[in-house]
């Protein structure tokens, strides 16, 4: 018996932080995979296969449902299984549990497009195989949330997790005023060209997300005003790309991101850190720029209508030895 799962990675379009406030956030998927397979072992004993590490972990499940790692602990790749296990509420033994995330690393270099994510989902889907449980798509979904969420310690959107379980290009997502998850598929235009830069730096998102709810509780009336003129911009970008124009998404693009850029520095929260060289290189280039997701680094995404200044930008980029990838 051996069950192979994937889920893809992700990249935000447009809409950052705004997703935790109902704004109508555009989520990309990438054509990067997570990889999940379980398999017999006809051992006494479990085993955690992470191409992380490079390492094999031993362990058993107790009456609770706990893991006993038999020698050392994985921690976070660790922590995502255990909290698959709990919510399927169910035991086994003599398996091997193998999670792949090389995709997902440059340079042993984590690329900051949500590996967390695409793994609870991946390892929800070969839970639900293994059981045979034959959940529906969107319980699938809300498992792999309440995994990921338990395991990061979060309550974030979700977001990430439907764009990888999802296997489309991009989805449209919001929060409603109940927390109820809404996502449609929408059709970025074909002639949108979208190029993720891998950076250098990379910062945990929950400390992101920590110093954006301080600043909205220190500016709570400047937040306000500003996140209404920034899901404003949201529903623009959405409503061009329904009419498929790319010059107005731009635009319209290019005015969140600048909204997006006050909100960070009256909130002091460090989404355009480690960024600034890169926009500056792509204003002279005549290209936007704009960091993708919670910012501080990982990677920002470089958006045009126009090709052949794409192609002549990478061209620059490989000259500069910059890593990056089209999406």
């Amino acid at each position: 018996m051996k069950i192979d799962t994937k889920a893809s990675g992700k990249v935000f379009f447009t809409g950052e932080y705004m997703a935790l406030e109902g704004g109508k956030s555009i989520i990309l998927s990438t054509p990067q995979e997570a990889r999940v397979s379980l398999s017999d072992n006809n051992k006494p004993h479990n085993l955690f296969n992470s191409s992380l590490s490079n390492n094999s972990y031993p362990f058993m499940l107790n009456d609770d449902l706990n893991i006993n790692w038999l020698k050392e602990d994985p921690e976070e790749l660790g922590s995502i299984l255990q909290q698959s296990i709990r919510k399927f509420k169910k035991t086994f033994t003599g398996k091997t549990i193998s999670i792949d995330t090389n995709e997902f690393f440059f340079e042993k270099k984590k690329i900051g497009i949500g590996s967390s994510a695409a793994i609870s989902v991946a390892i929800t889907k070969a839970f639900n195989k293994f059981y045979e449980m034959r959940l529906t798509p969107q319980k699938i979904i809300d498992y792999s949330i309440e995994t990921h969420r338990n395991a990061q310690n979060s309550k974030g959107s979700g977001f990430d997790v439907v764009a990888s379980y999802e296997e489309v290009r991009a989805l449209s997502c919001r929060l409603t005023n109940n927390k109820k998850l809404e996502y449609e598929q929408v059709n970025i235009p074909d002639d949108l060209i979208v190029i993720a830069v891998l950076n250098d730096t990379s910062i945990e998102t929950s400390r992101m997300i920590d110093r954006y709810q301080a600043g909205k509780e220190e500016y709570p009336s400047y937040f306000l005003k500003q996140a209404e003129k920034m899901k404003m911009e949201l529903d623009y970008i959405h409503s061009f790309i329904s009419k498929k124009d790319s010059n107005l998404i731009l635009n319209h693009l290019r005015a969140y991101n600048d909204l997006l850029l006050d909100l960070d520095r009256k909130l002091n929260i460090g989404i355009f850190d480690n960024h600034n060289e890169m926009i500056r290189f792509a204003e002279s280039e005549g290209i936007f720029y704009k960091p993708s997701g919670s910012g501080g680094g990982d990677l920002g995404l470089l958006i045009s209508n126009e090709s052949l200044r794409i192609e002549e930008v990478c061209e620059i980029l490989d000259s500069r030895g910059l890593n990056y990838f089209q999406v």
